[in-house]
């Protein structure tokens, strides 16, 4: 076959367009949607069914309005919005209008819906937990009562005795079960729950208990006794009726949680409908999200962290690094005089003969790029599949195999076909987001079972720019990886980019993790140890960690996440699909004939609602902690022990995060604030019974009376006529205020 010179990707850019268009990502996506409906990709595929034929197909998306355009707009065009925030729409849409839509003069950025995934005893020791619990050496113990703990995740039971009062009653304030239903005109389903009718709810899916987890670590209170594996040796457990000791760290809080498919769209609706009960309880709130992906650009300003950044305006926002630390993701690259090209190779991580999902490609130079097929067994690139001369900026050509044409664009490559079944697609164009130069190659790949039974040939890209030029690719990591096949002269891939695409955002705090436990008791009587790949006080060999194209490093801190025992879903354990045994499950309890589970789990999941249950008893302690100021206090209280100097700092952020050391901390810059903001007022007398206070200024004609946080916002105010006047403070969550009347007499006060 004639070889095919590397295309020049970009040799002019035309002005951009005023209005969005579909980006390469979002017209692969579709392109996928279309040839699943019509049956077209291999049953080996890894990828999710699309609906049954006959049932309309609906897309969500988000979209963001140019200026002077409102939802009105968007809605008159067929579209429907599920809820807004920030000028951020979450939207239903048919598949097949939204190409039409995103050419609108009302879209300035429009992105489809992305599927995501998801990411105590000894881990409360480990950063002082147990010490707040306790009060030890503060005013008062802290347990984050008066704070709402936010949770959005996949495989919950809410009714697990983790999860309920003493007097039975729900320890969840408010539930959103919300879920794909192609059946529905907008193609989700939702059902909400309040503390009263939770017990009607049973779980959203028995396929996994991981919601469960990650809610019991948050915010699980139980301590009553359960029938728990008990270590007894390094072999052997004994099960003991004990007090539970595996309960988590806001154990005052009221919960909120949102649950269903884990797709960032859905998952940006539980946010939404969470923050509405916030509002509605007037209580502070912190939201753990356990869930990511690493598909996409690792930038701000992608939607879904712009949407992120708009709810961190509202409440704490806390997020999973993600579980792929270990993973070769990434290739950064600068190229010299001798060596102008990157080059690697597509590794399929789902099935050996399968690979299935897109690479980014930025820099910001023009430079050159091409899909390739490599024989391994002659050390040599085979097959070009190049973007071609004149290929529109924003399109992307499609090589396929004879059996995987979807449009008569598409080109039937005949090495391709001869050793593949499935397609490669290139393009190009200007990133959104950043003005730099990009490309996508979008691949989904079966290895022929007669012409390609050793996997001698593979898939691969080739990059070429200039002296000095600077490229990064990041591999959505969903089914493949980038490695050098031990191919002399090509590159491997690299760990430093595996963060999740959806934990960028600038005002989110973002958790990695480290190893508490390399073993655990279990209810068959044995004990089960990892080999040493958990050494505790390592930093988690899996967790994710990236250095940004901003030169921001993530994540902020790593928290316990391997091995984290807290509950586990009743559903999921006794599920027959499953299969779980004993030798999965550390402890259970029957009460009033329910029975509930706990389990081993581990992952930057288990230590992300760690993380966000501590800043729920800071909450406590200071209702007006903003996002910078816990990123501040996170930084300097950090534990940075031998492991975490030994590591790599990128991966390990500001340390082992330290519960105890900040709460001290806010509690500190509480003592400094008031002294700052005024000294009491010998003028202005306060009487105070209870949470009524009654002020009196000898000489006023009138009274206004403004309560204000230490962040100086007015929370509660309130006027009268004459010189004396009556104010509630029940409604305030605990904390220190200032009181301040007619705007020039001050007294500071403590609830």
């Amino acid at each position: 076959m004639k070889k095919l010179l590397l295309t020049l990707l970009i040799t002019a850019v035309g002005a951009s367009a005023a209005t969005a268009r579909l980006s390469l990502a979002d017209q692969a996506m579709l392109r996928q949607q279309k040839m699943e409906q019509r049956g077209m990709l291999n049953a080996a595929s890894p990828r999710k069914a699309a609906p049954a034929p006959g049932l309309s197909h609906i897309t969500h998306a988000f979209i963001k309005l140019n200026t002077g355009f409102t939802q009105a707009d968007l809605e008159a065009e067929g579209v429907t919005v599920n809820a807004s925030r920030g000028g951020i729409l979450l939207c239903s849409l048919p598949t097949n209008d939204v190409v039409r839509v995103a050419a609108l003069d009302a879209v300035e950025q429009i992105e489809l819906s992305k599927p995501m995934r998801a990411n105590m005893d000894l881990a409360r020791v480990a950063s002082g937990v147990d010490k707040l619990h306790a009060g030890e050496a503060l005013d008062q113990p802290y347990t984050g009562n008066g704070v709402i703990a936010g949770i959005v995740d996949q495989g919950m039971d809410p009714n697990h005795i983790n999860f309920v009062n003493e007097d039975g009653s729900s320890r969840l304030g408010y539930l959103a079960h919300i879920a794909i239903d192609y059946t529905a005109p907008d193609g989700w389903s939702g059902s909400e729950y309040d503390r009263d009718n939770i017990w009607r709810f049973t779980t959203d899916t028995e396929e996994t208990f991981h919601g469960t987890h990650t809610m019991g670590t948050l915010a699980g209170g139980y301590k009553g006794d359960i029938d728990a594996a008990v270590r007894q040796n390094t072999q052997l457990a004994e099960i003991k009726t004990i007090k539970n000791p595996y309960y988590g760290v806001a154990t005052g809080a009221d919960i909120a949680a949102g649950c269903g498919e884990l797709r960032d769209m859905l998952i940006a609706l539980s946010i939404d409908r969470i923050l509405d009960y916030r509002y509605q309880e007037q209580k502070p709130c912190v939201l753990s999200l356990s869930i990511g992906s690493t598909t996409g650009s690792h930038n701000p300003k992608a939607l879904m962290c712009q949407f992120l950044d708009e709810v961190a305006k509202e409440c704490i926002v806390v997020l999973s690094a993600g579980n792929e630390g270990d993973i070769p993701l990434a290739l950064k690259k600068t190229f010299t005089a001798e060596d102008k090209e990157a080059k690697t190779f597509i590794l399929p991580t789902y099935k050996s003969d399968t690979r299935s999902g897109q690479v980014y490609l930025y820099s910001d130079k023009p430079f050159k790029f091409k899909g390739v097929v490599y024989n391994k067994t002659r050390k040599r690139i085979v097959d070009n599949m190049p973007v071609i001369d004149g290929q529109e900026q924003g399109a992307a050509q499609y090589y396929c195999s004879s059996d995987q044409v979807e449009s008569s664009a598409d080109i039937v490559n005949a090495t391709f076909n001869r050793y593949f079944n499935g397609y490669v697609g290139v393009g190009w164009d200007i990133d959104t987001y950043t003005g730099e130069y990009m490309a996508l190659i979008d691949y989904y790949t079966v290895d022929n079972a007669e012409t390609n039974a050793n996997g001698n040939y593979i898939i691969g890209f080739v990059v070429e720019g200039e002296e000095g030029q600077h490229v990064e690719a990041y591999c959505n990591g969903l089914y493949t990886a980038l490695d050098d096949y031990d191919q002399e002269g090509w590159d491997d891939g690299s760990t430093d980019g595996t963060i999740s695409d959806m934990a960028c955002g600038n005002d989110v705090i973002v958790v990695g993790a480290y190893n508490t436990r390399d073993d655990y008791p279990a209810l068959d009587g044995f004990m089960y140890n990892y080999q040493g790949a958990f050494a505790p006080g390592k930093v988690t060999a899996f967790s994710s960690y990236g250095t940004l194209a901003d030169g921001r490093a993530l994540p902020h801190v790593c928290a316990p996440g391997a091995a984290i025992i807290s509950s586990c879903s009743k559903y999921y354990a006794e599920s027959t699909s499953n299969g779980v045994r004993n030798n999965a499950l550390n402890a259970k309890v029957t009460h009033d004939g329910r029975t509930s589970y706990w389990c081993p789990a581990m992952g930057t999941s288990m230590a992300t609602p760690y993380v966000a249950g501590s800043i729920a008893l800071w909450l406590e302690a200071d209702p007006t902690l903003t996002t910078d100021v816990i990123k501040e206090i996170i930084s300097t209280t950090s534990m940075r022990d031998a492991d975490v100097e030994a590591g790599n700092p990128v991966q390990w952020g500001a340390g082992k995060f330290d519960a105890y050391a900040g709460l001290k901390e806010v509690l500190r810059r509480n003592s400094a604030s008031v002294s700052d903001i005024t000294a009491d007022d010998s003028a202005l007398m306060v009487k105070r019974e209870g949470d009524n206070c009654t002020m009196f200024l000898a000489g006023a004609d009138c009274m206004h009376a403004c309560i204000y946080s230490l962040g100086g916002a007015c929370v509660l105010e309130s006027e009268a006529a004459g010189d004396e006047l009556a104010i509630d403070i029940s409604d305030l969550p605990k904390g220190v205020y200032v009181l301040n009347v007619n705007g020039i007499h001050s007294r500071k006060i403590i609830k």
